[in-house]
Protein backbone atom coordinates (compact mmCIF):
# COMPACT_ATOMS: atom_id res chain seq x y z
CA UNK A 1 0.00 0.00 0.00
CA UNK A 2 1.33 3.42 -1.06
CA UNK A 3 1.77 5.96 1.70
CA UNK A 4 0.04 9.30 1.15
CA UNK A 5 2.53 12.05 0.25
CA UNK A 6 0.44 14.59 2.20
CA UNK A 7 -0.36 12.40 5.24
CA UNK A 8 2.27 14.05 7.43
CA UNK A 9 1.09 17.55 6.51
CA UNK A 10 -2.53 16.68 7.22
CA UNK A 11 -1.67 15.15 10.62
CA UNK A 12 0.04 18.44 11.65
CA UNK A 13 -2.51 20.90 10.31
CA UNK A 14 -5.75 19.01 10.86
CA UNK A 15 -6.97 19.43 14.50
CA UNK A 16 -10.02 17.28 14.04
CA UNK A 17 -10.59 14.02 15.92
CA UNK A 18 -10.06 10.66 14.24
CA UNK A 19 -13.80 10.26 14.45
CA UNK A 20 -14.02 12.77 11.57
CA UNK A 21 -13.29 9.87 9.28
CA UNK A 22 -16.99 9.10 9.44
CA UNK A 23 -17.70 12.34 7.62
CA UNK A 24 -16.09 10.95 4.47
CA UNK A 25 -18.09 7.74 4.47
CA UNK A 26 -19.90 8.75 1.29
CA UNK A 27 -16.69 9.02 -0.71
CA UNK A 28 -15.32 5.82 0.78
CA UNK A 29 -18.56 3.95 0.12
CA UNK A 30 -18.37 5.09 -3.49
CA UNK A 31 -14.78 3.90 -3.69
CA UNK A 32 -15.59 0.51 -2.17
CA UNK A 33 -18.52 -0.03 -4.49
CA UNK A 34 -16.46 1.05 -7.48
CA UNK A 35 -13.79 -1.46 -6.60
CA UNK A 36 -16.57 -4.03 -6.75
CA UNK A 37 -17.66 -2.72 -10.18
CA UNK A 38 -20.61 -0.73 -8.85
CA UNK A 39 -20.48 2.35 -11.10
CA UNK A 40 -24.25 2.80 -10.87
CA UNK A 41 -23.92 3.20 -7.11
CA UNK A 42 -21.51 6.10 -7.66
CA UNK A 43 -24.02 7.64 -10.03
CA UNK A 44 -26.68 7.43 -7.32
CA UNK A 45 -24.27 8.89 -4.81
CA UNK A 46 -23.58 11.82 -7.08
CA UNK A 47 -27.30 12.36 -7.50
CA UNK A 48 -27.62 12.36 -3.75
CA UNK A 49 -24.87 14.99 -3.42
CA UNK A 50 -26.65 17.12 -5.98
CA UNK A 51 -29.75 16.90 -3.69
CA UNK A 52 -32.07 16.61 -6.59
CA UNK A 53 -30.97 19.91 -8.15
CA UNK A 54 -29.83 20.06 -11.76
CA UNK A 55 -26.71 21.91 -12.78
CA UNK A 56 -27.43 25.12 -14.66
CA UNK A 57 -25.08 26.91 -16.99
CA UNK A 58 -25.05 30.01 -14.76
CA UNK A 59 -23.85 28.04 -11.74
CA UNK A 60 -20.10 27.42 -11.26
CA UNK A 61 -18.92 23.93 -12.07
CA UNK A 62 -17.14 22.43 -9.04
CA UNK A 63 -17.29 18.84 -10.25
CA UNK A 64 -13.94 17.07 -9.74
CA UNK A 65 -12.81 13.55 -10.60
CA UNK A 66 -9.89 11.81 -8.90
CA UNK A 67 -8.30 8.82 -10.67
CA UNK A 68 -5.77 7.19 -8.29
CA UNK A 69 -5.27 3.60 -7.18
CA UNK A 70 -4.18 4.70 -3.68
CA UNK A 71 -7.20 4.88 -1.39
CA UNK A 72 -5.32 6.99 1.12
CA UNK A 73 -4.60 9.63 -1.51
CA UNK A 74 -8.29 9.58 -2.47
CA UNK A 75 -9.17 10.31 1.15
CA UNK A 76 -6.66 13.16 1.16
CA UNK A 77 -8.32 14.71 -1.90
CA UNK A 78 -11.74 14.39 -0.24
CA UNK A 79 -10.48 16.09 2.95
CA UNK A 80 -8.93 18.92 0.94
CA UNK A 81 -11.77 19.51 -1.53
CA UNK A 82 -14.76 18.52 0.65
CA UNK A 83 -13.92 19.73 4.19
CA UNK A 84 -16.64 19.07 6.77
CA UNK A 85 -16.43 21.46 9.73
CA UNK A 86 -18.51 20.70 12.82
CA UNK A 87 -19.96 23.61 14.79
CA UNK A 88 -17.83 24.49 17.82
CA UNK A 89 -19.02 25.58 21.26
CA UNK A 90 -18.92 29.28 20.42
CA UNK A 91 -21.10 28.70 17.36
CA UNK A 92 -23.61 26.76 19.42
CA UNK A 93 -23.70 29.51 22.06
CA UNK A 94 -24.24 32.23 19.45
CA UNK A 95 -26.97 30.13 17.88
CA UNK A 96 -28.82 29.74 21.21
CA UNK A 97 -28.41 33.42 22.19
CA UNK A 98 -29.03 35.19 18.87
CA UNK A 99 -31.00 32.60 16.93
CA UNK A 100 -28.28 32.25 14.30
CA UNK A 101 -27.71 29.05 12.40
CA UNK A 102 -25.10 26.81 13.97
CA UNK A 103 -24.19 25.24 10.59
CA UNK A 104 -20.75 26.42 9.53
CA UNK A 105 -20.61 28.21 6.16
CA UNK A 106 -18.83 26.45 3.33
CA UNK A 107 -17.47 28.46 0.45
CA UNK A 108 -18.19 26.80 -2.90
CA UNK A 109 -17.59 23.14 -1.90
CA UNK A 110 -16.37 20.78 -4.58
CA UNK A 111 -18.27 17.69 -5.63
CA UNK A 112 -15.65 14.96 -5.83
CA UNK A 113 -15.81 11.44 -7.30
CA UNK A 114 -12.95 9.01 -6.77
CA UNK A 115 -12.01 5.94 -8.80
CA UNK A 116 -8.93 3.72 -8.77
CA UNK A 117 -8.54 2.89 -12.49
CA UNK A 118 -8.58 4.84 -15.76
CA UNK A 119 -11.35 2.70 -17.28
CA UNK A 120 -13.71 3.48 -14.40
CA UNK A 121 -12.83 7.17 -14.67
CA UNK A 122 -13.60 7.11 -18.38
CA UNK A 123 -17.02 5.56 -17.71
CA UNK A 124 -17.83 8.24 -15.12
CA UNK A 125 -16.66 11.05 -17.41
CA UNK A 126 -18.76 9.73 -20.30
CA UNK A 127 -21.84 9.38 -18.15
CA UNK A 128 -21.38 12.80 -16.57
CA UNK A 129 -21.06 14.34 -20.01
CA UNK A 130 -24.21 12.62 -21.23
CA UNK A 131 -26.18 13.73 -18.15
CA UNK A 132 -25.17 17.36 -18.60
CA UNK A 133 -23.10 17.43 -15.39
CA UNK A 134 -19.54 17.17 -16.77
CA UNK A 135 -16.39 17.19 -14.73
CA UNK A 136 -14.40 20.42 -14.77
CA UNK A 137 -11.12 19.00 -13.37
CA UNK A 138 -9.62 15.53 -13.13
CA UNK A 139 -6.59 14.59 -11.04
CA UNK A 140 -4.89 11.60 -12.65
CA UNK A 141 -2.18 9.46 -11.09
CA UNK A 142 0.63 8.54 -13.43
CA UNK A 143 0.97 4.88 -12.34
CA UNK A 144 -2.13 2.75 -11.76
CA UNK A 145 -1.28 -0.91 -12.34
CA UNK A 146 -2.64 -3.18 -13.65
CA UNK A 147 -4.85 -0.88 -15.82
CA UNK A 148 -4.09 2.11 -18.00
CA UNK A 149 -1.33 4.46 -17.00
CA UNK A 150 -1.98 8.15 -16.53
CA UNK A 151 -1.14 9.15 -20.12
CA UNK A 152 -3.49 6.63 -21.70
CA UNK A 153 -6.19 7.61 -19.22
CA UNK A 154 -5.81 11.28 -20.20
CA UNK A 155 -5.96 10.43 -23.90
CA UNK A 156 -9.16 8.43 -23.38
CA UNK A 157 -10.72 11.12 -21.20
CA UNK A 158 -10.08 13.85 -23.79
CA UNK A 159 -11.71 11.66 -26.43
CA UNK A 160 -14.89 11.75 -24.34
CA UNK A 161 -14.62 15.33 -23.02
CA UNK A 162 -12.17 17.61 -24.80
CA UNK A 163 -12.91 20.48 -22.37
CA UNK A 164 -11.69 18.58 -19.30
CA UNK A 165 -8.92 20.26 -17.29
CA UNK A 166 -6.30 17.66 -16.29
CA UNK A 167 -3.77 17.60 -13.46
CA UNK A 168 -1.14 14.87 -13.71
CA UNK A 169 -0.02 13.67 -10.28
CA UNK A 170 3.51 12.33 -10.71
CA UNK A 171 6.56 11.61 -8.65
CA UNK A 172 10.12 12.42 -9.61
CA UNK A 173 10.63 8.78 -10.51
CA UNK A 174 7.77 8.83 -13.04
CA UNK A 175 8.04 9.79 -16.70
CA UNK A 176 9.78 13.11 -17.48
CA UNK A 177 7.86 16.09 -18.88
CA UNK A 178 9.47 15.75 -22.32
CA UNK A 179 8.04 12.26 -22.68
CA UNK A 180 4.60 13.42 -21.47
CA UNK A 181 4.56 16.36 -23.89
CA UNK A 182 5.65 14.15 -26.76
CA UNK A 183 2.90 11.65 -25.98
CA UNK A 184 -0.13 13.93 -25.49
CA UNK A 185 1.24 17.29 -26.65
CA UNK A 186 1.56 20.60 -24.87
CA UNK A 187 -1.83 21.95 -23.86
CA UNK A 188 -3.14 24.68 -21.58
CA UNK A 189 -5.57 22.07 -20.21
CA UNK A 190 -2.76 20.00 -18.72
CA UNK A 191 -0.84 20.77 -15.50
CA UNK A 192 1.72 18.80 -13.47
CA UNK A 193 1.44 18.23 -9.72
CA UNK A 194 4.60 16.83 -8.19
CA UNK A 195 4.36 14.34 -5.34
CA UNK A 196 4.48 14.87 -2.42
CA UNK A 197 2.06 17.78 -2.84
CA UNK A 198 0.67 20.41 -0.49
CA UNK A 199 -3.04 20.58 0.33
CA UNK A 200 -3.13 24.34 -0.46
CA UNK A 201 -1.58 23.58 -3.84
CA UNK A 202 -4.31 21.04 -4.58
CA UNK A 203 -7.05 23.42 -3.44
CA UNK A 204 -5.69 26.29 -5.52
CA UNK A 205 -5.32 24.09 -8.59
CA UNK A 206 -8.89 22.83 -8.28
CA UNK A 207 -10.25 26.33 -7.70
CA UNK A 208 -8.31 27.92 -10.54
CA UNK A 209 -9.03 25.18 -13.05
CA UNK A 210 -12.74 25.07 -12.21
CA UNK A 211 -12.84 28.83 -12.68
CA UNK A 212 -11.00 28.44 -15.98
CA UNK A 213 -13.55 25.83 -17.08
CA UNK A 214 -16.38 28.22 -16.14
CA UNK A 215 -14.80 31.10 -18.04
CA UNK A 216 -14.24 28.90 -21.09
CA UNK A 217 -17.87 27.79 -21.00
CA UNK A 218 -19.04 31.34 -20.44
CA UNK A 219 -17.01 32.47 -23.44
CA UNK A 220 -18.28 29.53 -25.47
CA UNK A 221 -21.84 30.38 -24.44
CA UNK A 222 -21.35 33.99 -25.44
CA UNK A 223 -19.83 32.84 -28.72
CA UNK A 224 -22.77 30.50 -29.29
CA UNK A 225 -25.15 33.36 -28.53
CA UNK A 226 -23.29 35.61 -30.93
CA UNK A 227 -23.36 32.88 -33.55
CA UNK A 228 -27.07 32.44 -32.94
CA UNK A 229 -27.65 36.17 -33.27
CA UNK A 230 -25.50 36.25 -36.39
CA UNK A 231 -27.46 33.33 -37.85
CA UNK A 232 -30.76 34.99 -36.98
CA UNK A 233 -29.58 38.28 -38.42
CA UNK A 234 -28.22 36.51 -41.49
CA UNK A 235 -31.53 34.73 -41.92
CA UNK A 236 -33.35 38.05 -41.56
CA UNK A 237 -31.02 39.67 -44.08
CA UNK A 238 -31.43 36.75 -46.46
CA UNK A 239 -35.18 37.00 -46.08
CA UNK A 240 -35.04 40.76 -46.63
CA UNK A 241 -32.78 40.23 -49.62
CA UNK A 242 -35.19 37.68 -51.06
CA UNK A 243 -38.06 40.09 -50.52
CA UNK A 244 -36.07 42.90 -52.12
CA UNK A 245 -35.16 40.62 -55.00
CA UNK A 246 -38.79 39.68 -55.44
CA UNK A 247 -39.82 43.33 -55.17
CA UNK A 248 -37.16 44.29 -57.68
CA UNK A 249 -38.37 41.56 -60.04
CA UNK A 250 -41.93 42.82 -59.59
CA UNK A 251 -40.75 46.37 -60.30
CA UNK A 252 -38.89 45.21 -63.39
CA UNK A 253 -42.00 43.42 -64.60
CA UNK A 254 -44.05 46.52 -63.84
CA UNK A 255 -41.57 48.71 -65.72
CA UNK A 256 -41.62 46.27 -68.63
CA UNK A 257 -45.43 46.30 -68.59
CA UNK A 258 -45.38 50.10 -68.45
CA UNK A 259 -42.96 50.23 -71.38
CA UNK A 260 -45.22 47.91 -73.36
CA UNK A 261 -48.23 50.00 -72.40
CA UNK A 262 -46.36 53.18 -73.27
CA UNK A 263 -45.32 51.79 -76.63
CA UNK A 264 -48.89 50.72 -77.27
CA UNK A 265 -50.10 54.17 -76.25
CA UNK A 266 -47.59 55.83 -78.55
CA UNK A 267 -48.62 53.53 -81.35
CA UNK A 268 -52.26 54.38 -80.78
CA UNK A 269 -51.42 58.06 -80.51
CA UNK A 270 -49.51 57.85 -83.77
CA UNK A 271 -52.45 56.07 -85.32
CA UNK A 272 -54.83 58.71 -83.98
CA UNK A 273 -52.54 61.49 -85.11
CA UNK A 274 -52.29 59.88 -88.51
CA UNK A 275 -56.05 59.59 -88.70
CA UNK A 276 -56.38 63.22 -87.65
CA UNK A 277 -53.67 64.56 -89.96
CA UNK A 278 -53.63 62.18 -92.94
CA UNK A 279 -55.93 61.77 -95.88
CA UNK A 280 -57.42 58.27 -95.57
CA UNK A 281 -57.38 57.66 -99.34
CA UNK A 282 -53.82 58.70 -100.24
CA UNK A 283 -51.97 58.80 -96.90
CA UNK A 284 -50.85 62.38 -97.62
CA UNK A 285 -51.38 65.16 -95.12
CA UNK A 286 -54.91 66.49 -95.17
CA UNK A 287 -55.50 70.15 -95.88
CA UNK A 288 -55.56 71.28 -92.24
CA UNK A 289 -52.37 69.39 -91.22
CA UNK A 290 -50.56 70.44 -94.41
CA UNK A 291 -51.39 74.11 -93.92
CA UNK A 292 -50.13 73.96 -90.29
CA UNK A 293 -46.75 72.68 -91.50
CA UNK A 294 -46.78 75.16 -94.36
CA UNK A 295 -47.14 78.02 -91.89
CA UNK A 296 -44.11 76.80 -89.90
CA UNK A 297 -42.01 76.47 -93.07
CA UNK A 298 -43.09 79.95 -94.23
CA UNK A 299 -42.09 81.49 -90.89
CA UNK A 300 -38.72 79.69 -90.95
CA UNK A 301 -38.13 80.95 -94.52
CA UNK A 302 -38.70 84.55 -93.51
CA UNK A 303 -36.58 84.16 -90.34
CA UNK A 304 -33.57 82.65 -92.12
CA UNK A 305 -34.12 84.50 -95.42
CA UNK A 306 -34.33 81.31 -97.45
CA UNK A 307 -36.52 80.64 -100.47
CA UNK A 308 -39.65 78.53 -100.12
CA UNK A 309 -41.44 77.19 -103.21
CA UNK A 310 -45.00 75.87 -103.54
CA UNK A 311 -46.42 73.53 -106.21
CA UNK A 312 -50.12 73.12 -106.93
CA UNK A 313 -50.92 69.92 -108.86
CA UNK A 314 -54.29 69.02 -110.40
CA UNK A 315 -55.29 65.85 -112.26
CA UNK A 316 -56.34 66.66 -115.83
CA UNK A 317 -59.92 65.83 -116.89
CA UNK A 318 -60.59 63.94 -113.66
CA UNK A 319 -64.36 64.32 -114.06
CA UNK A 320 -64.23 62.30 -117.25
CA UNK A 321 -62.48 59.45 -115.39
CA UNK A 322 -65.26 59.35 -112.79
CA UNK A 323 -67.99 59.62 -115.40
CA UNK A 324 -66.61 56.88 -117.68
CA UNK A 325 -65.08 54.41 -115.20
CA UNK A 326 -66.83 55.24 -111.94
CA UNK A 327 -65.69 56.71 -108.68
CA UNK A 328 -63.81 53.53 -107.71
CA UNK A 329 -61.45 53.95 -110.64
CA UNK A 330 -61.34 57.67 -109.87
CA UNK A 331 -60.12 56.88 -106.35
CA UNK A 332 -57.49 54.56 -107.78
CA UNK A 333 -56.38 57.33 -110.14
CA UNK A 334 -56.00 59.73 -107.20
CA UNK A 335 -53.94 57.10 -105.32
CA UNK A 336 -51.76 56.49 -108.37
CA UNK A 337 -51.00 60.19 -108.81
CA UNK A 338 -50.31 60.56 -105.07
CA UNK A 339 -47.88 57.64 -105.19
CA UNK A 340 -45.99 59.09 -108.16
CA UNK A 341 -45.72 62.53 -106.54
CA UNK A 342 -44.59 61.14 -103.16
CA UNK A 343 -41.99 58.90 -104.77
CA UNK A 344 -40.45 61.83 -106.63
CA UNK A 345 -40.11 64.18 -103.66
CA UNK A 346 -37.06 64.73 -101.48
CA UNK A 347 -36.99 63.99 -97.74
CA UNK A 348 -37.39 67.66 -96.83
CA UNK A 349 -40.40 68.14 -99.12
CA UNK A 350 -44.02 67.74 -98.02
CA UNK A 351 -47.17 66.79 -99.93
CA UNK A 352 -50.78 67.32 -98.97
CA UNK A 353 -54.14 66.58 -100.57
CA UNK A 354 -55.54 70.07 -100.96
CA UNK A 355 -58.86 69.22 -102.58
CA UNK A 356 -60.64 66.41 -104.40
CA UNK A 357 -58.04 65.88 -107.13
CA UNK A 358 -55.66 68.70 -106.14
CA UNK A 359 -52.35 68.29 -104.34
CA UNK A 360 -50.12 70.96 -102.79
CA UNK A 361 -46.35 70.45 -102.47
CA UNK A 362 -44.07 72.41 -100.17
CA UNK A 363 -40.39 72.69 -101.16
CA UNK A 364 -38.33 74.43 -98.40
CA UNK A 365 -34.89 75.94 -99.13
CA UNK A 366 -35.51 75.51 -102.86
CA UNK A 367 -34.96 78.07 -105.63
CA UNK A 368 -37.47 78.66 -108.42
CA UNK A 369 -35.27 76.98 -111.03
CA UNK A 370 -34.90 73.88 -108.82
CA UNK A 371 -38.62 73.81 -108.18
CA UNK A 372 -39.31 74.09 -111.91
CA UNK A 373 -37.06 71.14 -112.68
CA UNK A 374 -38.64 69.06 -109.90
CA UNK A 375 -42.15 69.94 -111.10
CA UNK A 376 -41.34 68.85 -114.63
CA UNK A 377 -39.90 65.53 -113.43
CA UNK A 378 -43.02 64.89 -111.38
CA UNK A 379 -45.28 65.67 -114.36
CA UNK A 380 -43.35 63.24 -116.56
CA UNK A 381 -43.46 60.53 -113.87
CA UNK A 382 -47.22 60.84 -113.51
CA UNK A 383 -47.70 60.73 -117.27
CA UNK A 384 -45.63 57.54 -117.64
CA UNK A 385 -46.55 55.61 -114.45
CA UNK A 386 -49.91 56.68 -113.01
CA UNK A 387 -52.10 55.12 -115.69
CA UNK A 388 -50.27 51.81 -115.43
CA UNK A 389 -50.97 51.68 -111.68
CA UNK A 390 -54.73 51.84 -112.23
CA UNK A 391 -55.29 48.20 -113.18
CA UNK A 392 -59.08 48.46 -113.11
CA UNK A 393 -59.07 50.56 -116.31
CA UNK A 394 -56.75 49.26 -119.00
CA UNK A 395 -55.11 51.89 -121.22
CA UNK A 396 -56.04 54.80 -118.96
CA UNK A 397 -53.83 57.86 -119.52
CA UNK A 398 -53.42 60.18 -116.54
CA UNK A 399 -51.70 63.59 -116.69
CA UNK A 400 -51.41 66.52 -114.32
CA UNK A 401 -51.03 70.28 -114.56
CA UNK A 402 -48.64 72.08 -112.18
CA UNK A 403 -48.27 75.64 -110.97
CA UNK A 404 -45.17 76.94 -109.15
CA UNK A 405 -44.68 79.99 -106.90
CA UNK A 406 -41.88 81.19 -104.64
CA UNK A 407 -41.45 83.48 -101.65
CA UNK A 408 -39.01 85.43 -103.84
CA UNK A 409 -42.06 86.90 -105.56
CA UNK A 410 -42.98 88.78 -102.40
CA UNK A 411 -45.77 86.66 -100.86
CA UNK A 412 -46.45 87.98 -97.37
CA UNK A 413 -48.50 85.05 -96.04
CA UNK A 414 -48.61 81.31 -96.65
CA UNK A 415 -52.07 81.62 -98.14
CA UNK A 416 -50.81 84.27 -100.61
CA UNK A 417 -47.98 81.95 -101.69
CA UNK A 418 -50.46 79.11 -102.27
CA UNK A 419 -52.75 81.48 -104.15
CA UNK A 420 -49.88 82.47 -106.47
CA UNK A 421 -49.17 78.79 -107.18
CA UNK A 422 -52.87 78.27 -107.85
CA UNK A 423 -52.80 81.10 -110.39
CA UNK A 424 -49.87 79.42 -112.15
CA UNK A 425 -51.86 76.15 -112.12
CA UNK A 426 -54.82 77.92 -113.74
CA UNK A 427 -52.47 79.22 -116.42
CA UNK A 428 -51.21 75.66 -117.02
CA UNK A 429 -54.77 74.43 -117.53
CA UNK A 430 -55.48 77.32 -119.90
CA UNK A 431 -52.29 76.45 -121.77
CA UNK A 432 -53.59 72.99 -122.66
CA UNK A 433 -52.95 70.98 -119.44
CA UNK A 434 -50.21 68.37 -118.89
CA UNK A 435 -47.66 71.11 -118.35
CA UNK A 436 -45.83 73.06 -115.66
CA UNK A 437 -46.15 76.83 -115.35
CA UNK A 438 -44.09 78.98 -112.96
CA UNK A 439 -44.54 82.57 -111.87
CA UNK A 440 -41.66 84.88 -112.77
CA UNK A 441 -41.31 88.50 -111.57
CA UNK A 442 -41.12 91.52 -113.93
CA UNK A 443 -40.76 95.19 -113.04
CA UNK A 444 -44.21 96.71 -113.25
CA UNK A 445 -43.57 100.34 -112.24
CA UNK A 446 -40.59 102.41 -113.33
CA UNK A 447 -41.02 104.77 -110.40
CA UNK A 448 -40.94 101.81 -107.96
CA UNK A 449 -38.08 99.47 -108.90
CA UNK A 450 -38.56 97.38 -105.75
CA UNK A 451 -42.11 96.39 -106.74
CA UNK A 452 -42.69 93.24 -108.86
CA UNK A 453 -45.60 92.08 -110.94
CA UNK A 454 -45.64 88.25 -111.39
CA UNK A 455 -45.61 86.78 -114.88
CA UNK A 456 -46.29 83.14 -115.77
CA UNK A 457 -43.59 81.25 -117.63
CA UNK A 458 -44.10 77.83 -119.21
CA UNK A 459 -41.63 75.17 -118.05
CA UNK A 460 -42.84 72.21 -120.11
CA UNK A 461 -41.76 72.23 -123.75
CA UNK A 462 -44.65 72.61 -126.22
CA UNK A 463 -45.60 69.34 -127.92
CA UNK A 464 -48.82 67.95 -129.31
CA UNK A 465 -51.11 66.92 -126.46
CA UNK A 466 -51.55 63.14 -126.12
CA UNK A 467 -55.04 61.71 -126.28
CA UNK A 468 -56.80 61.38 -122.93
CA UNK A 469 -57.79 57.75 -123.47
CA UNK A 470 -55.74 55.15 -125.35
Amino acid sequence: MKRSPVRGLLEITDLRDESDEAVYSTGRDCQNHLNEGGIDVIGRAREKMKSGSTMRSEQPNRHVLVVDDNKTIQDDFLKILQPQVEPDGMSLTRSSLFGESSNPSRLDPFQVDCVDQGGAGLALARRAREEGFPYAVVFVDMRMPPGWDGLETIERLWEVDAELQVVVCTAFSDRPWEEIAKRIGQSDKLLILQKPFNSIEVLQLATALCRKWDLAHEAAGQLDELNRQVEERTAELLGANERLTQTNADLLRTVADLEVAQAETLRKNDALERLASRDPLTGCFNRRAFYAQFEEAFAESREHNTELCCLMVDIDHFKRVNDQFGHGVGDQAIQAVSGCLSAGLRLMDTIGRYGGEEFCLMLPRTKRTEAADLGERLRIRVETEAGVRVRAASGLAITVSCGISSTALGARTPFELIDQADKALYAAKESGRNCVMALEPIIAWTNAPDQFEPQVRRITPRVSSPPMFR
